[in-house]
């Protein structure tokens, strides 16, 4: 896909930390080839065959689809239900060893 990958207010170069990667892989919520793919972790419950596409995650449709987090809430307390709802459910996360602070 040609397009601009989608903008991540709280994780603007998800290239450069490896989170999203180009790849010829079909997303498991849109089922969509859009040339990348996301890499890193989601937290649910369910069975996810394959990996989602950036826009799936902007959105929101793959978190909604799956009941899934792309990050940890720990560490969040305080800040308003929207950002909150932003950073959880709406932008990649990323590999870390430890649990980010």
């Amino acid at each position: 896909m040609s397009a601009e990958l989608p903008f991540f207010r709280y994780h603007p170069d998800p290239l450069a930390s490896g989170s999203i990667r180009a790849a010829t892989e079909t997303c498991a919520c849109c089922e969509r080839d859009t040339g990348w793919i996301y890499t890193a972790p989601v937290y649910t419950a369910q069975d996810v065959s394959g990996r989602f596409c950036p826009w799936c995650i902007a959105d929101g449709s793959a978190a909604g689809r799956f009941a899934g987090e792309f990050t940890d809430p720990y560490g969040l307390d305080g800040v308003s239900e929207d950002v909150l709802h932003e950073v959880t459910r709406r932008t990649p996360g990323f590999h870390a060893w430890q649990d980010p602070h």
